[in-house]
């Protein structure tokens, strides 16, 4: 099995073709690399990509608990697509009931600090377990998904924080510059299911763009930024709109953000 290091890194960076790079992801760590899909267009293509390489990646999603029933009917159709598993990782349930307990369900409206709250105890902490038979983390992040995304690498070594040491973890976005458009035309030749919601069409040409849970994503305007529809309610005061899962992935346990 190969090494994550600057090395690894130099090997691959001449790889541009997604296929190629994913293939030689697959040969290099095999069941130490994993997709990870929210449901969202990028997912289903890099599977297919995968299938058009000769081999069936490993895969895992972060289940929340509050998804959108069609992500997870979504979920049902690429298993059967790709004939595979995909991994759901949940909440750790004592850390969810504390949460629950100290702030209620919809803690997410109350401030940006609790909303990160929330989607650390739902998402990032359920990743991080993912993250610990993984050595390749490869994600459907785009540059053209926001502003702050803008900078995306294709590659990167992130340092990843379990039982009091750090240990790399190459992180792929394989489509990183790819766009809505040509990612729709790829699901539509490689025959890929796509999550009912971003082909539902809404009253004054509103539609949903990206996906999360339910409450916290909405549909967007034909004017407004691709992330409008995520926690709308901060719109006016926080043009980052991350939950987390792609900055630093904090320590287990829960923080309280006051």
């Amino acid at each position: 099995m190969a090494t994550v290091d600057a090395k690894l890194l130099a090997a691959l960076e001449p790889l541009a073709d997604p296929p190629t790079l994913l293939k030689a992801l697959h040969e290099q760590f095999g069941a130490r690399m994993a997709v990870g899909t929210s449901g969202q267009l990028t997912g289903g293509v890099i599977l297919a990509l995968c299938a058009r390489a000769g081999f069936k990646p490993r895969v895992f999603t972060n289940d929340t608990g509050r998804l959108f029933p069609e992500t997870l009917a979504l979920f049902d159709r690429l298993e059967k697509k790709f004939d595979l598993s995909i991994e759901r990782f949940g909440p750790d349930p004592d850390i969810l009931a504390e949460m629950v307990s100290k702030y209620g369900e919809h803690l997410f409206f109350d401030s940006k600090e609790r909303q990160e709250l929330c989607c650390r105890v739902r998402k990032v902490l359920p990743n991080d377990r993912a993250l610990r038979a993984l050595d390749v983390w490869v994600t459907g992040l785009r540059a053209d998904q926001s502003p702050g995304r803008a900078q995306t690498p294709r590659l990167q070594i992130i340092d990843h924080q379990e039982d009091g040491r750090t240990r790399p973890i190459l992180k792929v976005a394989p489509l990183v510059d790819w766009t809505e458009e040509r990612l729709r035309a790829a699901s539509k030749e490689f025959g890929v299911p796509v999550h009912a919601l971003l082909e539902k069409k809404l009253p004054g040409g509103y539609y949903y763009e990206s996906l999360g849970c339910v409450i916290c994503t909405t549909p967007i305007g034909p004017s407004e930024p691709r992330r409008a529809g995520r926690w709308r309610w901060f719109n006016a005061s926080d043009d980052k709109k991350e939950c987390g899962l792609h900055g630093d992935i904090p320590p287990a346990g829960l923080k309280d953000p006051e």
